[in-house]
C-alpha cells in the first residue's frame, strides 16, 4: 500500500488539481481523444460516400443496359471478375448455357461499345475474351481517314491498329469493328509515328475502363459474316453520327451568330443614316 500510494496520489493530482500543469495534461488528453475519434467518423463517412458513389455509377450503368435490352434482342449479365483479378484481359459474368449464353457471341458496355466476345460457358457463368486480349485480331475501320486496319490485342486494357506512313491518324478518331452490329469499340489515345518507319501504330482504349464496368449487354445470337453492304451501312451510319452537332452546340452557334448580327447592323446603321440624308439632300438641290 505504502509504496503504491505515491502513484494514486500523483493519478489523483493529475485527475482533479486545477493547476495549471495538470489542467494542461488533462486537456491535451482530451484533444487526443477527441482527434481519434474524428479520424474514426471521417473514414466511416468516406467509406459510406464512396459505396454511395459506387451503387449510383452502377444504377446508372444497370437502367442504360435495361433500356437496350429492352429494345433489342440482348441479355444483361453483371460482371463478377474483371481482369484485375483474373488471368490476361477476360471477364467473367453471372450469365451461362442456362440463361442462353453461347459461344462468340459479342458482349456490349452501354449501348454500342463492343468490348470482346464470349470465350467459354458454363451452365451459370461465361468468360469473355476482350478485344485488348494479347493476340487477339480484329477487322477495324478508322474514321478519318477512313481504312481499314486491324486490331491487335496489346494486354493491359489496351488495343492498337497498324496504318502505312502517310495515312493521317490523330488522337480521337473513332475506331470501329464493322463485323459487329453497332460495333463502336474506341477511340485513338495515342499515336506512335516514327518517320524512319514505314507503319505507324494508333492506341486504341475503350470509352469505359474495364475495371469500371459493373453490367454487360450480351447478344443472343452469335456474329453472322456480314455482307460487302451490311459493313458499309455500318461505317455511313457511324461516320453520320460523328458529323451530327447536339442541340446545345446548334443553339450555341445560332445564339453566337445573331449576336454577331446585332453588333454588325448596330454599328453600320448611324453610317447608313448619314450616307441616306446627304443622298436625299443632293437630289433635292
Amino acid at each position: 500500500m505504502v509504496v503504491l500510494y505515491p502513484f494514486h496520489a500523483t493519478t489523483a493530482w493529475v485527475k482533479n488539481s486545477d493547476g495549471v500543469f495538470p489542467t494542461y495534461l488533462r486537456s491535451r488528453a482530451e484533444l487526443v481523444n477527441e482527434l481519434e475519434t474524428l479520424r474514426a467518423e471521417l473514414v466511416t463517412e468516406t467509406g459510406t460516400q464512396l459505396s454511395i458513389d459506387r451503387l449510383l455509377e452502377e444504377n446508372m450503368q444497370l437502367r442504360a443496359l435495361a433500356n437496350v435490352s429492352s429494345s433489342s434482342d440482348r441479355l444483361v449479365a453483371r460482371v463478377i471478375a474483371r481482369p484485375n483479378s483474373l488471368a490476361y484481359d477476360l471477364m467473367q459474368i453471372d450469365r451461362g448455357s442456362d440463361h442462353g449464353v453461347s459461344v462468340g457471341v459479342p458482349v456490349y458496355s452501354g449501348l454500342d461499345s463492343v468490348i470482346g466476345v464470349v470465350a467459354e460457358v458454363s451452365s451459370k457463368y461465361a468468360f469473355v475474351e476482350l478485344f485488348t486480349t494479347p493476340g487477339f485480331e480484329s477487322t477495324a475501320y478508322v474514321i478519318g481517314p477512313n481504312v481499314f486496319s486491324t486490331l491487335e490485342g496489346m494486354g493491359g486494357g489496351v488495343a492498337r491498329v497498324k496504318l502505312p506512313q502517310g495515312v493521317p491518324l490523330t488522337v480521337g478518331q473513332l475506331v470501329l469493328l464493322p463485323g459487329v452490329s453497332n460495333g463502336v469499340y474506341g477511340e485513338i489515345i495515342s499515336v506512335e509515328n516514327h518517320p524512319t518507319q514505314p507503319e505507324q501504330y494508333g492506341y486504341v482504349t475503350p470509352p469505359t475502363a474495364m475495371n469500371s464496368i459493373f453490367y454487360v449487354s450480351i447478344d443472343i445470337e452469335a456474329v453472322e459474316p456480314k455482307t460487302e453492304y451490311d459493313i458499309e451501312e455500318t461505317i455511313k451510319n457511324a461516320i453520320r453520327q460523328k458529323m451530327l452537332m447536339s442541340d446545345t452546340t446548334i443553339e450555341s452557334i445560332s445564339a453566337k451568330i445573331k449576336a454577331e448580327l446585332a453588333t454588325t447592323t448596330a454599328s453600320s446603321t448611324p453610317a447608313d443614316e448619314i450616307s441616306s440624308t446627304t443622298a436625299t439632300g443632293t437630289i433635292n438641290q
